[in-house]
């Protein structure tokens, strides 16, 4: 496979996701955050070269293997008549995999300090080894299983082409793991309003939170599954939420609860470490399947990244946050009801209406963010259309930081 010239509006894509992170960072100022986060985004880095190579690779191993489908969007056009090969989404899945796998060997033996690691070479002790604490482990492994576990049934879906009503079932059986280890808090901080009325400023929920956090799961999962069927926009959504993500991070590292030491720090740092990877090898997926697509995600990429993302939020202890940068996904579950319960007719494939004398995509009665974008703003071509969502997904993760600033305030 020959990769082509990054088109023009995934580099801006890029650029717009990465910018702000990098900013942030500037403003960190423990020496040994700093280094662990150049640590992560080096990994990460090698992630995205990784799956840049490993795609081509997979790539005629899944035609031979009837691993394919045909470009709906693009029926009536030689485009439409190629077979595209599908669940490439289990190249950056597993790279993802390695990368974590990689940093928590780097970490456990103090590699950041690389300077002097370079003094010390050959000296007795010069790799000194300082093992994680053993929390840290739990914590770290629980979410390797359940994201290992999770692009495992991804692709086993893909392959076995599971029912609807048993896929919302597997994110709940591939938490257990995460759920199992968390050790973290089991309450919600209450607002200062609602505090007025006799509620304590903290409420502990208890085995609540634990189902609270099982059905953020499902939800992640299958919230990027169903926002869906436009070339670049299930990859492209994951990219921009991983960015948002790691901005938050970084910028919380930065402020006073990124004191070295703290459990605040530690959540922040544990979120970073998924969410760079993520974005790395999100962006060398984009390369091959920004339109026209070259390969297809499947649903081996939609569970596994919207797992990453949960796993990210609930260890990280910032699951009221994401949310806020969900938005787009919130509404397109809330306006995809009627059709998910069967209230309305609900085809297999609920895309639009490609017009092959025009090029242009128009909308149907398919009750999904999709096609309200095209009803609201008229027919458009599908990179148009990409852009489109993608940028009502970056406002609202900007929208999300922004009001998160705001309810801080009557947190305290």
């Amino acid at each position: 496979m020959v990769i082509r010239a990054v088109p023009p509006k995934l580099w801006l894509l890029a650029i717009t996701g990465y910018a702000p992170v990098v900013l942030a960072f500037f403003y960190v100022n423990d020496f040994k955050t700093r280094e662990l986060i150049i640590l992560s985004a080096i990994v990460s880095y090698l992630g995205l070269v990784l799956t840049k190579a490993l795609i081509p690779v997979l790539q005629p191993i899944h035609l031979r293997r009837n691993l394919f489908g045909y470009d709906i969007n693009k029926k009536g056009t030689s485009g439409g008549e190629k077979k595209v090969p599908e669940s490439l989404g289990l190249a950056p899945g597993v790279v993802f995999l390695v990368c974590i796998i990689l940093f928590q060997l780097l970490q456990y033996y103090d590699v950041p300090s690389v300077w002097h690691w370079v003094q010390t070479w050959g000296r007795e002790g010069a790799l000194k080894q300082e093992p994680i604490e053993d929390a840290w482990l739990v914590d770290y492994n629980a979410a390797l299983a359940t994201i290992c576990f999770m692009l495992f049934l991804g692709f086993a879906d893909d392959v076995l082409d599971i029912p609807w009503r048993v896929k919302l079932l597997l994110p709940a059986l591939a938490s257990l793991p995460l759920v199992a280890a968390y050790g973290g808090g089991t309450g919600i901080s209450v607002p200062l309003p609602l505090r007025s009325l006799g509620l304590p400023a903290y409420l502990e929920l208890g085995l609540l939170y634990k189902v609270y956090m099982v059905m953020l799961v499902i939800f992640c999962t299958n919230a990027i599954n169903i926002l869906a069927g436009v070339n670049g926009l299930e990859a492209g959504q994951t990219f921009v939420i991983a960015c948002a993500v790691a901005f938050h991070n970084i910028w919380e590292l930065a402020g006073p609860g990124g004191a070295p030491g703290g459990a605040h720090r530690d959540g922040h740092l544990f979120s970073l470490y998924l969410m760079l990877p993520l974005a790395g090898t999100t962006l060398g997926l984009l390369l091959f399947n920004w339109y026209p697509s070259q390969v297809f995600v499947g649903d081996t990429y939609t569970y596994f990244a919207g797992m990453t993302i949960a796993v990210a939020g609930i260890l990280g202890h910032l699951s009221e946050t994401l949310l806020l940068f969900l938005i787009p996904q919130v509404l397109n579950f809330a306006y995809s009801l009627p059709q998910l319960f069967k209230i309305v007719p609900c085809p297999r494939h609920r895309l639009p209406r490609f017009d092959p004398a025009t090029g242009l995509l128009h909308a149907t009665p398919n009750w999904n963010l999709v096609n309200l974008t095209l009803h609201m703003f008229g027919p458009c071509t599908e990179e148009q259309l990409c852009w489109r969502l993608l940028k009502f997904q970056m406002f609202c993760c900007g929208f999300g930081l922004g009001l998160r600033w705001v309810l801080t305030g009557i947190y305290k």
